[in-house]
């Protein structure tokens, strides 16, 4: 029997090198740029189509900003004519409430005030248990008439009667001196003793 023993290093092993045809890749080169190309594309057009967008909101802001600071001005105007309203409006209520709780003296005293017309004038007002009569001078008639239905509505007289008129002259005036007579609708409140 014989043994061969090889003393040379490894053998060197032979690479396996396919043979490519350059016409095979270049066939199939289009297959590989041409999605490449259309990713590329559909890329560039979302990003122009959203930048496109961007813009039109930063201009759509700028816009709203301009017009926000055009109108700040007249908001803070609308606010400040707002507190004063509310104010008033306060102040109102206060009055309302003031005039529900007038009674009595005070109440028809201010009611007649107020009711007397513009060319009219009172000389007397007396009072005897809720009994009134006024005395005073008018215009004319119709001042009287006019008087007496202001004092109607005020809500706190009932059986308001015109007792008198005259014609009198005053600095080459012919005027109207009246009397009327009333009963006020203020009852006293009953006081209870404990």
């Amino acid at each position: 029997m014989i043994i061969k023993i090889n003393l040379n290093k490894k053998q060197k092993s032979k690479k396996f090198k396919p043979k490519v045809d350059k016409s095979s890749v270049i066939s199939f080169i289009p297959y590989i740029i041409v999605p490449i190309l259309a990713a590329a594309a559909v890329v560039y057009s979302m990003q122009s189509f959203l930048q496109n967008k961007i813009n039109d909101v930063t201009d759509n802001i700028a816009s709203y900003n301009s017009k926000i600071s055009m109108l700040m001005p007249k908001v803070q105007k609308v606010a400040a004519i707002r507190k004063v309203q509310n104010q008033i409006l306060q102040k109102i209520n206060i009055i309302r409430t003031l005039k529900k709780e007038q009674q009595g003296p005070i109440g028809y005293t201010f009611s007649l005030t107020s009711a007397i017309p513009k060319f009219a004038w009172i000389n007397s007002l007396k009072s005897n248990n809720g009994n009134i009569s006024i005395s005073g001078v008018a215009l004319d008639g119709q001042v009287v008439s006019m008087f007496m239905k202001k004092i109607k509505k005020t809500g706190f007289f009932n059986s308001i009667n015109l007792i008198q008129t005259a014609e009198t002259k005053k600095q080459d005036l012919s005027l109207q001196n009246f009397s009327l007579t009333m009963k006020s609708k203020y009852k006293k409140p009953v006081v209870k003793r404990p």
